[in-house]
């Protein structure tokens, strides 16, 4: 599904104009990215929640030349499925 198809969705079922329905779904999308961006976590209740880890920094080995290198810190974006949702999709 895309972002397309939402906005179809509810432009179809819930009569929005398909501009409305595009201006909704990307104002959640803004607001879950920025919610992410600032550290928060976003539970989306029967679907999963969206958090932001850390990586600390460390030191690796370029596999051409064995030299070290190193890999700063970066920050990373984990998805936990909720129970609802694995239990659909497994039935």
């Amino acid at each position: 599904m895309t972002k397309k198809d939402l906005t179809d969705y509810l432009s179809y079922n819930f009569g929005f104009t398909k501009s409305v329905s595009n201006t909704v779904v990307s104002n959640i999308f803004d607001e879950i990215k920025n919610a992410i961006a600032r550290g928060e976590r976003v539970k989306l209740k029967g679907f999963g929640v969206f958090t932001r880890k850390t990586v600390k920094s460390r030191i690796c080995r370029d596999p051409r030349n064995g030299e070290r290198v190193d890999s700063p810190s970066k920050k990373k974006v984990l998805f936990k499925v909720s129970k609802e949702l694995k239990k659909f999709i497994n039935s």
